[in-house]
């Protein structure tokens, strides 16, 4: 477990899950300290990012073995979150 200190700001659930699309398509070295703390401080959010990378992959798996562009990908995920938002109205 990394100790952060007071000059890694914080960001909310709120503004995490709005990463979450630019995330997935980015390599997670350059994710930086601010998604680290994040991630290492909030088990939901890290459960969320990580069913959306699994979500990517089984995407690019799906149709016997046809991949799926990253522009599929990136509507599927939209859906699933437009439609997660609609249900928390």
């Amino acid at each position: 477990m990394t100790v952060y200190d007071n000059t890694v700001p914080a960001i909310d659930c709120v503004d995490f899950v709005r990463l979450v699309d630019e995330l997935v398509d980015s390599d997670p070295k350059r994710w930086g300290p601010i998604v680290a703390k994040h991630l290492e401080e909030c088990p939901p959010c890290l459960v969320y990012l990580q069913q959306m990378l699994d979500l990517k992959i089984l995407l690019n798996h799906v149709f016997d073995g046809e991949k799926l562009g990253d522009e599929d990908v990136s509507r599927v995920i939209n859906a699933i979150n437009d439609f997660k938002k609609g249900r928390q109205v």
